[in-house]
């Protein structure tokens, strides 16, 4: 797909049509549904499917666009990985969530999650934006909130490693060593928020960071206690993981560290992110230079943690 460049111009309009080529790869599952595949048109009631693709930060990238189908008049039925179905259910514009692999209610049309950005024409201008488009749950909120209450610290969760398999281990996993200028920052606290592979890097390590791995959705579900910590943590700081789109999505601030050689949807040159207007990007200027990323977040982040205190996300339901 077509990359974009700073400039604002959007090659989107090319690059969305370009994109359904995806479905030629080998590695691609072609759903094969006896529903009309929606090209945008007034839905008056009648039911459509949005079927997740690919990896999980995909679909919490494109999920958004539940909403605006949603206005075109239909009833709108989810199919996800099943991690995500607690996560996403409640969330705007979705009528049900259903998990892949689970048996479908009776729909009228269909369409991939990721084909939503071209049925809408979208540029980099008309990127849907409206955050948090997911939320945490309340009542979790609040547990994470007694638990970090009385540190005084900025706090910071840390996300090191992404997919293991290739071909992104190289580009979404970043060791954890590298991370150590921003535990050297003073009035700083890092939390942990790593998942599976790539924990067993704390025990080696000499960064100071609280690990609250462990007692992360396990009795909840998968991402319910990790999206209400963030709500409680000043910044998420990450590789290019599901991480980064959860944050994103919650409307937390959240910054990135991006390989020289990105991934389509960070662009070219781009500190921010159209995508998530709460993100920051960092980015590699020589391919496998991450010491120069992290020594520059840590610069920012002794600016960051010496400001006054505000909200660290926008609040969805009235929460401080």
């Amino acid at each position: 797909m077509a990359l974009a460049s700073a400039s604002g111009h959007s090659y989107f309009a090319r690059g969305w049509p370009e994109y359904e080529w995806r479905w030629h790869r080998r590695q691609a599952v072609q759903r094969n549904f006896y529903a009309t595949r929606w090209d945008g048109s007034p839905l008056a009631g009648r039911t459509i499917l949005l079927h997740a693709e690919q990896g999980l930060g995909d679909t919490l990238q494109f999920v958004r666009y539940a909403s605006l189908v949603k206005r075109r008049g239909g009833t709108i039925i989810v199919e996800c990985q099943p991690p995500l179905v607690k996560l996403l259910t409640g969330c705007p514009g979705i009528d049900q969530v259903v998990a892949y692999g689970d048996a479908l209610p009776p729909f009228e049309f269909h369409a991939p999650l990721m084909s939503l950005p071209a049925i809408f024409g979208t540029t980099v201008e008309t990127i849907p934006q409206e955050v948090p488009y997911l939320l945490a749950d309340p009542e979790l909120r609040q547990k994470w909130r007694g638990e970090l209450e009385g540190m005084r610290e900025f706090k910071v969760g840390i996300v090191w490693q992404g997919r293991p398999e290739p071909p992104w281990v190289g580009n979404r996993s970043i060791p954890l060593r590298k991370y150590a200028p921003l535990a050297q920052v003073p009035g700083v606290k890092l939390f942990s928020l790593q998942k599976g592979p790539g924990v067993e890097q704390l025990v080696a390590s000499s960064v100071e960071v609280t690990d609250f791995g462990p007692r992360l959705d396990e009795a909840t579900g998968p991402f319910l206690d990790t999206a209400a910590l963030m709500r409680n943590l000043d910044l998420v700081i990450t590789s290019d993981t599901a991480t980064a789109h959860l944050a994103g999505a919650l409307g937390v601030p959240v910054w990135v560290a991006i390989p020289v050689a990105p991934d389509w949807r960070w662009m070219l040159n781009r500190t921010d992110s159209p995508w998530y207007p709460t993100m920051r990007l960092f980015r590699q200027t020589n391919l496998g230079d991450w010491d120069t990323v992290f020594a520059q977040m840590a610069t920012e982040l002794n600016l960051a943690a010496t400001r006054p205190k505000g909200k660290s996300a926008k609040a969805e339901d009235g929460a401080p």
